[in-house]
């Protein structure tokens, strides 16, 4: 039996196709003959033949045996002999088609070690029968009596190991590699092993909450990211490089978020809500790109009004004026 392995290609996954398989099993439990050939008072060594062939009304004992062909070892003719050997098998590589016929043969070997049917003075019996034979372990029984002889044998037909099925086509091999990692049931079926699906179970299952677009795994219950993504469920994005304020909705973004701005989002917009530069009750304005301008009431001065001043110091009174400065207002008086 030959396994043949093909390569789906992207996928890198290999699976085993198989043809199909089995074995005829016929086991003689008595034979007895009316003729003077190995009766019981004669020291003979007798074998029988098994001829499997499709089902004919006619049934030819003519060659070939187009499902093959199986013999018993040379044994005693005695009855205790018979019941005790081994079952005939005839394997085969097929679809068992159901329907049967097959001859079975009693021969006188010659010699204690040859199982020769060239001369046909030597075939003791021969009956033909055809039956519809289902796939099973049971045992059918039946029993042939003919003129010269009588014969109760039993019979069946057996998937071989790995096969399954009416026909023995269904191949199944439990299997824990790269080409599969399940069980068979009694029909089978692949059951998965714990951690994969697929139809040859060789998907592994990640780890709960993985995201099935973003991640994935090469064993079951990991979960690693595609490029862009980030651990631990690959469900969030990697913002550009050195992004401070910003957020994405797909890698390599950074949208800044309120009050943020610049490539990085590094730049305060709203700096003078956030910060509170100016000093002494002086109107902060933003002038965008975390740049602002300090309104500084009278009396103050500097970038952010934190500088008192006293407008008299300039001397800004003329004609012998005198300044006064009362609540940062300033006030003049005019000689007469």
């Amino acid at each position: 039996m030959v396994i043949h392995e093909k390569d789906n290609g992207a996928q890198n996954d290999k699976i085993a196709t198989e043809s199909s398989g089995g074995v005829f099993e016929l086991k003689v439990h008595s034979f007895t003959t009316t003729s003077g050939v190995c009766n019981p008072s004669t020291d003979c060594q007798i074998f029988f033949r098994v001829c499997l062939k499709h089902s004919q009304d006619n049934i030819s004992p003519e060659p070939p045996c187009t499902y093959g062909t199986g013999l018993t070892g040379i044994f005693s003719a005695d009855q205790n002999s018979i019941s005790n050997s081994a079952p005939i098998s005839v394997p085969f590589n097929f679809k068992w088609p159901g329907n049967v016929s097959f001859i079975i043969e009693a021969w006188n070997a010659e010699f204690s070690s040859e199982q020769s049917t060239e001369n046909l003075n030597n075939m003791i019996s021969r009956q033909a029968t055809k039956r519809r034979l289902a796939i099973g372990d049971d045992w059918s029984q039946d029993e042939h009596v003919g003129e010269q002889s009588q014969m109760r044998f039993s019979y069946r037909v057996v998937c071989a190991e790995f096969y399954h099925g009416e026909d023995c086509s269904d191949f199944c091999r439990p299997r824990d590699d790269t080409f599969g990692h399940f069980n068979c049931d009694a029909a089978g079926k692949r059951i998965c092993l714990h951690g994969w699906n697929g139809e040859y179970c060789t998907k592994p299952i990640c780890s709960p909450g993985c995201s099935e677009e973003h991640g994935y795994c090469d064993a079951p219950g990991e979960c690693k990211c595609r490029l862009g993504w980030q651990e631990p469920l690959c469900d969030q994005c990697l913002r550009y490089p050195g992004c401070l304020h910003g957020t994405c909705g797909q890698p390599w973004q950074c949208t800044c978020m309120e009050g943020w701005g610049g490539l990085f989002c590094n730049q305060d917009l709203n700096f003078c809500t956030y910060h509170k530069p100016c000093r002494n009750e002086a109107t902060c304005t933003n002038t965008g790109q975390g740049s602002y301008t300090c309104t500084c009431k009278p009396g103050f001065s500097g970038t952010n009004c934190e500088i008192e001043t006293n407008e008299c110091d300039s001397n800004p009174c003329k004609n012998g004026g005198s300044c006064n400065v009362s609540n940062h207002q300033m006030f003049s008086s005019v000689m007469r």
